[in-house]
Parts: structure tokens; C-alpha cells; sequence
């Protein structure tokens, strides 16, 4: 792993792993263990996740605190467009049951590697979107598995591999009178994603997604604060309410980040719970 710390910028760095990917035996590869969570195994040639097993950056730590402000208040943690299954295998001893959904084969294979085993996860290979059942053209793109992506009105760039999948709806996961706590990260498709999930979330879900720093409309945001009754939340340093996209925006200063915030329908007792949760980090019921 020292090989990597050659490498001082991150596009020297993404080529350097696959690089070294290609010299070495694909099955290399580092495990990286938080806590008495499963180890979770990150390829030699992964330029994404070995910056954070080398540097031992914390990843997305708002996500784990919103995972620990949920703890023993929902049975019920969905892990939605999970990629090699990171918050699959953190959230897998906090909750009574966890669902993983990715739409990559090849991230799928991964995922089900770290997590295919536990015995309260249930991995699915699909893609969210609104209804359930359709067939949708999947982008891999070669340049990093994080940015795979439904495919949209662009081309598929040099290297990039396109493969079918078939779609799954939020509310056809979320058992109907389970509050469940949901992580969204689905690469653009977040307001096809959450218009699958109003049952889910008028009954009381609580939902986890990702608005980029890139994307000035803030286009999840924006739709979600046109529905009725729903609350959006910064989780960053603690819990903030967003009463509008302009507070959102201001948030949002890099364009290579993608920022992470909570929402959830007005009423909701699980949104109420994991207030009281941050309030009160490290306690649970």
C-alpha cells in the first residue's frame, strides 16, 4: 500500500491504482475493518476506496451519524445503490435487517462479496427508479465504478461498458407500516427514485440522499421540497433544518463533493427519534 503515496494528486492517483492493478494479481486487496463491523474488502486497483484505507480518511462521517441517531429506533436500514456495500456492512450489526440494492454486475459481485453472507442481508442487483419491473440501459464508466450511472442522453465515453437491468421501486422494498431508514445514492436518478418511495415515506421512512456540489439546481432538493409536508435536513457537524434551496445551495462549496442530507414527511416519529439521536450522539434505544 506505500506504492500508493507516489501517487499525490487524485487523478495520478486513480491511474496509478489501475495501473498497479494490472501488474499485480487482481486479488490483492486491503480490508478495512471500523469498529466490530465485517471487514470490508477494497481491490488493489480500487482508486476510490483505497484512498480511504490508506489515509484512513472517515468516510461520509455524517452518514454514520445519521446510521447511529437511527439505531434501535427502526428495524429496518436499506442500503440503495450501495456500491461494494461499505454502509451494507456498517449498518449490518445495528439493525435487524438491512437491504443493499446495486445495479452494477461487477459492483453487485463485490457487494455480495463483504456482504452476501450476513445473515440479516439481503442483496438485490437492480436498479431504483420509480416502478418496479422496467428494463433500463446501466453505465459502467472506466474511469471509476462510484460514477456508474443509468444512461442518459449521452454517449457512453471510450472504455465506458453499457449492460441492461431490470428496475425496482423504493415502495416494493419498504415493507408497507415499516419507518425505515433509507440511504439513496443512485448517480442522478434521485427524483425518479424518490417518486417510487411515497408510500414509504408517507408512512413515516426516513431518507438519506445525496445532492452534488456540481449540480447548482440542486435538483433533488428542489423536488423534494415541492412535495407536501416534507422536511430537509444538513447533517454535517450535527442536524440543521433547510427551509430552501438557497440554504442548500450555500452548503454546497465544492463541486467534486457530493453532499449529504436527511429528509422526511412532517409527523414523522423516526425523523423525531433521530433528532433526539443527534442531539444525543452515541445513545440509542
Amino acid at each position: 500500500m506505500g506504492l500508493f503515496r507516489l501517487a499525490v494528486t487524485r487523478a495520478l492517483y486513480g491511474r496509478f491504482a489501475r495501473g498497479l492493478g494490472r501488474v499485480f494479481s487482481p486479488d490483492n486487496a486491503a480490508f478495512l475493518q471500523i469498529g466490530d463491523a465485517p471487514p470490508y474488502r477494497i481491490a488493489l486497483n480500487d482508486g476510490y476506496w483505497t484512498r480511504f484505507a490508506l489515509y484512513h480518511f472517515p468516510y461520509e462521517p455524517e452518514v454514520a451519524a445519521a446510521l447511529e441517531a437511527a439505531r434501535g429506533r427502526t428495524p429496518l436500514f436499506c442500503d440503495l445503490g450501495a456500491n461494494k456495500g461499505y454502509w451494507t456492512t456498517q449498518a449490518a450489526g445495528k439493525f435487524e435487517r438491512v437491504i443493499a440494492v446495486e445495479a452494477s454486475a461487477n459492483t453487485y459481485a463485490a457487494l455480495d462479496q463483504n456482504a452476501g453472507k450476513l445473515p440479516n442481508v439481503t442483496l438485490h442487483r437492480a436498479a431504483i427508479h420509480a416502478r418496479s419491473g422496467e428494463t433500463l440501459t446501466f453505465l459502467n464508466t472506466h474511469l471509476s465504478h462510484a460514477s456508474a450511472r443509468l444512461l442518459g442522453a449521452e454517449d457512453a465515453g471510450h472504455g465506458d461498458q453499457t449492460e441492461t437491468v431490470t428496475t425496482l421501486a423504493i415502495d416494493d422494498l419498504v415493507p408497507a407500516g415499516t419507518a425505515a431508514l433509507i440511504k439513496l445514492d443512485v448517480e442522478g436518478a434521485e427524483v425518479a427514485a424518490i417518486d417510487g418511495a411515497a408510500r414509504a415515506l408517507s408512512e413515516g421512512s426516513v431518507l438519506i440522499y445525496e445532492d452534488h456540489g456540481n449540480d447548482p439546481a440542486c435538483t433533488p432538493s428542489a423536488h423534494l421540497l415541492g412535495l407536501d409536508d416534507m422536511h430537509v435536513f444538513a447533517i454535517e457537524g450535527g442536524i440543521a433544518a433547510m427551509p430552501s434551496i438557497n440554504a442548500i445551495r450555500a452548503l454546497k462549496t465544492d463541486p467534486y463533493k457530493g453532499y449529504n442530507f436527511l429528509v422526511a414527511r412532517a409527523g414523522s416519529p423516526l425523523l423525531a427519534a433521530m433528532i433526539e439521536g443527534f442531539a444525543m450522539p452515541g445513545q440509542s434505544r
